[in-house]
């Protein structure tokens, strides 16, 4: 049985919030919920359960320091599923080793969930000149596309700025990409490998269009974000064929193209429809069905913002100066926080996205200690 997480070191919080199983898929994350509830009692502040699915709640936290704005804190329980990757450790086992903390979720993104708890902690034991709330919202789902914060925006999310827990290496992100995946099933027709003329090679469609698909990712890369750097699109997933006697009559590849701020999903379905159609004009017999896997949006919150300032200040004074406004390259929650409640928002925490979903995940304790910090100082600042 876990421990509680009041007052424990941020090291000692991120390690007990490792052990709770929260992968997604299935996405249950009542251990960690329960846990963030006896947290906020044993604080004082208010935390309310909002089922998103049946046994898969957000947890809404609210810390009332009086009249004043509101400032959003967001970050996500679940953690991506590590089946079929090959760990040296087992992923539910955290330990300390060489200035780093192992274990899944340690740096996406569960070692800002500890910091943001730790740094609440410390607000909250001194909490002179901060005025207004902190709204904590904990969610679940956001390996599946965000589904926990999508929800709670659209139930009518306010506040007047916000803070995403994600990997940043503790840089202050102010533009994120969006998410495109679709899964394009191509259909051929069956016959024996020895009669191949008889056949039509699903896999031979499905090659033809890899190359074609790279050739759009060249095309993207001649127009870099400014910050964000270029959008890109890559086939990341392809099987086809029964036994090796046989023409395949089926092959399905999964594409993932991310979108860059002011790019839509509808944009990107006729970049795709585009290329099927190149492929159609150099293969007649090409026929290819495709489906939606995950469509999450970009966003982008402006330098100008307060909370832009408040953040790089912050980040100046904990871990030394010379931070700029960065983009995060992969999808998050801060595109609902945008998008759907128009409240401006940057992406900050420690670790780094290269170890995000990979094995033997890790967060550098230097910078797990220096995002308290950090967090500390914009609740002070943004709430004085």
């Amino acid at each position: 049985m876990s421990r509680p997480l009041y007052r424990l070191s941020v090291r000692e919080k991120l390690k007990e919030l490792i052990q709770m199983r929260s992968v997604t898929p299935p996405g249950e994350v009542a251990d960690v919920a329960a846990a963030l509830c006896q947290f906020a009692a044993a604080l004082g502040a208010k935390a309310v359960l909002q089922e998103v699915e049946p046994g898969k709640p957000n947890c809404l936290i609210t810390f009332d320091f009086g009249p004043g704005r509101t400032l959003v804190f967001n970050s996500h329980m679940d953690v991506n599923n590590p089946q079929g990757q090959r760990w040296s450790f087992d992923p539910f086992s955290p330990f300390e080793a060489d200035g780093r903390i192992y274990g899944l979720g340690a740096c996406d993104a569960k070692g800002s969930l500890a910091a943001m708890l730790a740094a609440f902690e410390r607000v909250a034991a001194a909490p002179d000149g901060v005025r207004g709330k902190v709204y904590f919202t904990v969610v679940m789902g956001e390996e599946a596309g965000g589904l926990g914060s999508r929800f709670l925006a659209e139930q009518g999310l306010r506040g007047d700025a916000g803070v995403v827990g994600e990997p940043t290496e503790l840089r202050v992100c102010t533009a994120h990409k969006g998410t495109y995946m679709r899964r394009l099933v191509f259909h051929g027709r069956a016959a024996h490998s020895a009669s191949s003329h008889l056949g039509i090679n699903a896999i031979c469609h499905a090659a033809q269009f890899c190359v074609l698909y790279q050739k759009l990712d060249a095309a993207l890369r001649q127009l870099p974000h400014p910050i964000l750097g270029p959008a890109n699109a890559s086939v990341t997933v392809i099987q086809g064929g029964t036994r090796q006697n046989t023409i395949p009559e089926s092959c399905s590849l999964i594409i993932d193209r991310r979108l860059l701020p002011g790019e839509t999903s509808e944009k990107a379905d006729l970049e795709l429809e585009a290329v099927l159609q190149e492929l159609q004009a150099l293969c007649p017999e090409a026929r290819a069905d495709w489906e939606t896997i995950v469509s999450t949006v970009p966003s982008q919150t402006g330098s100008g913002e307060e909370i832009v300032s408040a953040a790089l200040r912050a980040a100046d004074t904990i871990a030394g100066p010379g931070h700029a406004p960065a983009g995060f390259n992969a999808g998050c929650d801060m595109s609902k926080l945008v998008n759907i409640a128009g409240i401006p928002t940057v992406i900050l925490g420690p670790g780094s996205l290269k170890n995000a979903h990979s094995p033997d995940e890790f967060v550098d304790c230097g910078q797990l200690e220096q995002a308290v910090g950090i967090y500390e100082e914009i609740i002070r600042s943004y709430l004085k």
